[in-house]
């Protein structure tokens, strides 16, 4: 059974030489972490930046224990180990330990680089990107992203449609004359847009019928479109149309109904009025005759009327009047 054998605890891991006994030690345990730490991040992003492009001496503080190559948007554990930022997220996916030396470790515990590594690490000298496209440029690390992005030996995409040429910033404007996918107006005013290997097949009369076809099959879609979009809204109208003509007439049925209701009320009401207005005229006229019989029956000093006006003073024409006088007023009623 082996011994684990451990560095005095004053001495930092990071920065022992690599000559004495702990240093060979410590570079053997890095090997191994970065081994374990490749395995781990098969599927992760990689970060890093390859040792191999560096001038001079970089010192091991400053490379990732998880993919051995020199920090890139650095975090730090609070055991000092450093780790790429995607390396230490993919490795505490799959673990809760640090990928070093396997003490306890939460992505909420990691902390930027200390100010003293940051400043070693933005002033290694580093080469081109585009070294292999001819570049030659060394510059220090915290430049080298904005001398890429303006390297005249920067790899771009033809502007080209369907062109797969990659090609430097400074063979760009080169290549756009010879591209076989670059186009241009036809010179002949039919306004098609030819590519240069298509220029001795282009027929103006042909391209113009074939983008005639075209809008006319456009036109005759959208035509149909609208059609049968305003048929299906006439349907719709109709069916409510129909369901509110329904609907309506259930409503006027419902109010001839009431209306015969009250009609038939109604009548039985003005009967009801007619029966009482004739009893109380017999009441009147039976009083009205009580009355006038015992005027007729006491003695008169005064001179008798005349005929005509014992007439109509009789209890019979009286009688008659006011049942005359309650009929009409009944039927305005």
């Amino acid at each position: 059974m082996s011994t684990l054998v451990t560095p005095p605890t004053h001495v930092s891991v990071q920065h022992l030489p690599p000559g004495c006994f702990y240093g060979n030690l410590q570079q053997a345990h890095l090997r191994e972490g970065g081994e374990r730490g490749r395995q781990d991040t098969t599927d992760s992003v990689r970060m890093g930046y390859d040792l191999e492009r560096f001038v001079g001496y970089v010192n091991e503080g400053l490379l990732c224990c998880v993919c051995r190559d020199v920090l890139e948007d650095p975090l730090q554990a609070p055991c000092e180990h450093a780790f790429c930022s995607s390396c230490i997220h993919g490795w505490l996916v799959h673990h809760n330990t640090c990928p070093e030396d396997r003490l306890p470790l939460d992505i909420t515990h990691l902390r930027p680089l200390f100010r003293y590594m940051r400043n070693d690490l933005a002033r290694l000298q580093v080469r081109c990107v585009f070294r292999p496209q001819g570049c030659e440029v060394i510059c220090a690390l915290e430049s080298v992203h904005r001398h890429e992005q303006q390297c005249d030996y920067a790899l771009l995409n033809c502007s080209n449609a369907g062109c797969p040429v990659q090609v430097s910033r400074r063979s760009l404007e080169a290549h756009l004359c010879v591209c076989e996918y670059s186009s241009r107006v036809c010179a002949s005013g039919c306004g098609c847009t030819i590519l240069n290997t298509e220029e001795a097949q282009h027929n103006c009369v042909l391209e113009l019928r074939a983008e005639l076809d075209m809008l006319r099959a456009e036109l005759d879609c959208k035509v149909e479109e609208v059609r049968h979009e305003m048929e299906s809204r006439l349907d719709s109208q109709r069916r409510h149309m129909v369901q509110k003509e329904s609907l309506l007439r259930s409503e006027v049925d419902e109010l001839k109904g009431q209306l015969s209701r009250v009609m038939s009320d109604v009548r039985v009401l003005l009967g009801a009025e007619r029966v009482r207005r004739q009893e109380l005229e017999k009441v009147e006229l039976l009083e009205l005759l009580k009355k006038e019989g015992l005027r007729t029956a006491t003695p008169s000093e005064a001179a008798p009327p005349p005929a005509e006006v014992q007439r109509k003073l009789s209890p019979r024409s009286l009688a008659l009047d006011c049942i005359k006088r309650k009929n009409r007023e009944v039927t305005v009623i």
